[in-house]
């Protein structure tokens, strides 16, 4: 008998302690990401919504897919941004087939900046970094298109409230002028389309703050597109 064999029990247990071994939709001892779990991304996606903004998803909001959300932002598992990533990229391609700025920007070769909603400095610093641009970059990959281009334009000028137990009037108020455009980025999105990237879609506060700021910086046109929607 080799004598490593009964080192792999013990190798098993220790990548155990480092490597996920529940679903992150329905807490199964198993991978990542089941295949029950997996179904709840290959439903039909959300219709497009409109707050202001018309904003295409990729897939509804389901328990799987909510829980799934809390653990990549909150919990650290950050193994989830490649089951979360194909879903914000079909919004993404939903949005640019179908919003007719954004696809005669496209046939004409114009390039179409994605802009993610960045994290507040407090949940930076909870977190230890910032999920939705990671996801924005991991969706932009997916769709491997030269004429996209991510564009983190986008920063916090005030301190907002947790939004998590606000409703939508709260959230609208919270966020009212709490982001600016970098300056840096002003002149590459003087009359350009952008589209607005987030995880999810509650009340629409959020990306209709994102796509204010950026034409109130110059921006062409706004569109929103999001992995996940709320009903």
């Amino acid at each position: 008998m080799s004598p490593s064999l009964p080192l792999v029990p013990a190798v098993r247990s220790a990548a155990g302690l480092v490597l996920p071994t529940r679903c992150a939709g329905c807490a199964t001892p198993g991978p990542a990401w089941c295949r029950s779990c997996r179904a709840s991304l290959a439903l039909p996606p959300p219709p497009v919504r409109d707050v202001g903004v018309r904003c295409w998803s990729g897939v509804p909001l389901t328990p799987p897919t909510r829980t799934a959300l809390t653990a990549y932002k909150d919990t650290g598992r950050r193994d989830l941004r490649g089951v979360l990533a194909p879903a914000l990229a079909a919004a993404v391609g939903r949005c640019l087939a179908e919003d007719p700025v954004l696809r005669r920007a496209r046939s004409l070769g114009d390039p179409v900046l994605l802009v993610p909603v960045p994290g507040s400095a407090r949940a930076r610093r909870r977190r230890g970094d910032d999920p939705v641009p990671a996801l924005a970059g991991a969706a932009l990959r997916l769709l491997d298109d030269p004429a996209l281009v991510l564009a983190p334009l986008l920063r916090h000028v005030r301190p907002v409230a947790d939004q998590s137990w606000l409703g939508r009037a709260d959230r609208r108020a919270n966020l009212d002028g709490a982001l600016g455009v970098r300056q840096a980025w002003r002149t590459t999105l003087r009359g350009r389309p952008f589209v607005v990237l987030d995880d999810v879609l509650t009340t629409g506060a959020t990306v209709a703050e994102a796509a204010r700021c950026g034409i109130a910086a110059g921006g062409g046109h706004a569109a929103v597109a999001t992995a996940v929607a709320t009903p």
